[in-house]
């Protein structure tokens, strides 16, 4: 066979055969002499190379410290001198515990149970503890599993287990159709007969069956208005402040919104909950509505009850959440059909903050501590987005084992460090600014800053590509803090959701090559298309979107950094709440189970077994 002729330049073969050359310059612009040729390697370089130069400057940064407590070492050394040395389940005093449970139950009931030997052994990687951020708790990583935290199992529970409902056209009714006077009197009893009704109580048929007071104790009502003379013709024992709880610039245009109308917020007991689902709430709270109507004003009559059932239980009623698909679950007031900007209305974080735009906050202050403050907010929001996810995500959509891997959104201290980072860069480069241009040319080339930062970071810590274990969490940490960072600058929840789709799919797959596993990457390419659509099946406005459009159904990316994002965008404009004044009213309650205000602290509680949780049975099992 005749061997295939090479290509040569200047006397010197290219290794190319003629063919071969022949379509390289058709394809590509050919290569004269004196051109410089621009090659990938000529703009690469190695940041750990250059860490002598910048050590001084990275050991004050709250990423170093955190890295240094949690691998007890040296975070930028990229070889672990102690590989094969850690012990490797036994390094960890959780997996050891269950070892041991594991073959306590597996005697007891004759068969086999929990096993680290099966699938993939734990093997000898550091076992690394995990510092959850703004706290000094330093837990396992299996105590951020859902069926291991009472308190994330509690956030969720106090979640489902409310509904608002409009007391105007109840009290409509029985002024106009029974000509029953409405007075402060019959207003207090009203309410005080639904404290006794949520705990089991019965007041119409004396001889049903209650419920023992003690397992319901976390059973209420309370009243929420924006006028203030109205609320004090109620006990106080039952009345939303708003201007004890939130700071003055922000309880103003909350009394102002929701004005004279009159609410009530209803939180059934949590063992109710947990032994059906949101759309047992939905109805045990129009019950309760109906009955104490009923007992407080004396009606009768099937006409006249009717009439109140229905505006009790459809005509004012404010559920958390849509019924979803019944694949997923059937009933309202579950995660998946909660929308996403009720979802940040929860955080109450910055209810003590003043209403001051984020970017405004950062450029009065020289020590930023405001403009940190808020960004703290954001992060509190990160804890209670990356747990509706992991819940709904993990459990509710695939049936898996928790996907604890969204709590490093808010452990580690490593977001807060970027974000600390970011009110800085904001600062030294817009001081004397109070508004950021909301249009996508602008919002694109911050969050390629903060994108690329955070890449650069990733590149420079070995240690944090261990504790961040996978592409699929660099990938939606990264995303959430671009789209924070974006809407914190904007006030603009729609460019902030842009940013991200865009920074996944384009931006770090062009540096990385790859996000993660295949399956994400559909929705981060139609994210930038469809995420401007207002058409039900494409997007919507991102507060009233939810997670169980197609766009986002199918992911483990996106859910927890939307709902960060449109946090984020509230606290960038200067908003007292994200979709629903009423929302962010409600979970402002100080006496709700979780602290919505603190929700790392209370997670972290939860972690360390120090977090009392509602709907427990003790009252009624056997002693042990």
């Amino acid at each position: 066979m005749a061997k295939k002729k090479k290509a040569t330049k200047g006397g010197v073969s290219t290794g190319l055969t003629d063919l071969e050359d022949k379509y390289r310059n058709k394809m590509f612009h050919e290569v004269t002499e004196g051109t410089v040729i621009s090659t990938e390697l000529a703009y690469s370089y190695d940041p750990l190379k250059l860490k002598d130069e910048f050590m001084p400057v990275e050991r004050q940064r709250e990423i170093y410290k955190a890295l240094d407590t949690l691998f007890n070492g040296e975070p930028m050394d990229t070889v672990d001198e102690e590989s094969y040395r850690h012990g490797g389940v036994q390094q960890c005093k959780s997996k050891r515990d269950w070892t041991e449970w594991g073959k306590k139950i597996s005697v007891e009931r004759g068969i086999p149970q929990y096993n680290r030997e099966m699938g993939i052994p734990l093997g000898q990687r550091y076992y690394e503890p995990i510092l959850v951020s703004n706290t000094d708790y330093v837990v396992d990583y299996d105590d951020f599993s859902i069926y291991n935290n009472c308190a994330i199992q509690q956030l969720m529970d106090d979640m489902r287990k409310t509904v608002i409902i409009g007391l105007d056209v109840p009290h409509r009714v029985i002024q106009l159709r029974l000509g029953k006077e409405i007075s402060p009197e019959s207003m207090n009893l009203y309410m005080e007969t639904m404290q006794h009704v949520l705990a089991g109580g019965a007041v119409v048929q004396e001889h049903m069956a209650e419920a023992h007071p003690g397992l319901v104790t976390d059973a209420y009502a309370k009243i929420i208005t924006g006028n203030a003379d109205l609320a004090e013709q109620f006990d106080r024992r039952w009345v939303m402040s708003i201007e004890k709880e939130f700071h003055p610039s922000r309880a103003e245009p909350l009394h102002e919104t929701i004005g004279n109308r009159l609410y009530n917020t209803i939180r059934t007991h949590t063992l109710r909950l947990r032994m059906t689902n949101g759309a047992a709430v939905i109805r045990s709270a129009a019950i309760a509505v109906t009955m104490s109507f009923v007992a407080a004003y004396k009606l009768t009559g099937e006409s006249v009850l009717s009439d109140i059932s229905f505006a009790t239980r459809h005509a004012q009623a404010i559920h958390m959440g849509l019924p979803t698909w019944l694949s997923r679950s059937q009933s309202p007031n579950e995660p998946g059909g909660i929308p996403l900007g009720y979802w940040a209305d929860m955080c109450c974080a910055e209810k003590e903050l003043p209403n001051t735009p984020w970017m405004k906050a950062v450029t009065i202050e020289r020590d930023m501590q405001l403009g940190k403050d808020m960004t703290q907010a954001v992060l509190e929001c990160c804890a209670i987005a990356s747990h509706m996810d992991s819940v709904w995500y993990g459990i509710y959509m695939s049936g898996g084992l928790g996907f604890p891997a969204f709590a490093y959104l808010y452990c580690g201290n490593i977001l807060d460090d970027w974000l600390n980072r970011f009110t800085e860069l904001c600062y030294y480069n817009f001081e004397g600014h109070e508004r950021f241009p909301d249009s996508w040319d602008c919002a694109k080339g911050m969050g390629e800053v903060a994108a690329l930062y955070l890449m650069e970071t990733y590149e420079k810590y070995p240690t944090l590509q261990e504790l961040h274990w996978g592409g699929a969490i660099r990938c939606f940490i990264t995303s959430a803090i671009a789209d924070s960072f974006a809407a914190l600058l904007t006030g603009d929840a729609l460019q902030g959701s842009m940013i991200q789709n865009y920074i996944v799919s384009l931006l770090m797959k062009e540096g990385w090559l790859r996000t993660g596993f295949g399956g994400q990457e559909v929705q981060a390419h139609c994210g930038p298309a469809y995420g401007t659509s207002l058409r039900i099946e494409e997007g919507g406005l991102p507060e009233l979107r939810g997670s169980n459009y197609p766009m986002m159904s199918y992911t483990a990316t996106h859910t927890p950094g939307y709902i960060t994002g449109i946090y984020a965008a509230m606290i960038g404009r200067g908003s007292s709440w994200s979709c629903s004044p009423l929302v962010k009213v409600a979970f402002a309650d100080p006496d709700s189970s979780f602290d919505f205000k603190n929700a790392r602290l209370c997670i972290a509680k939860g972690c360390a077994n120090e977090f009392e949780p509602q709907g427990e049975r003790d009252l009624i099992r056997p002693a042990r």
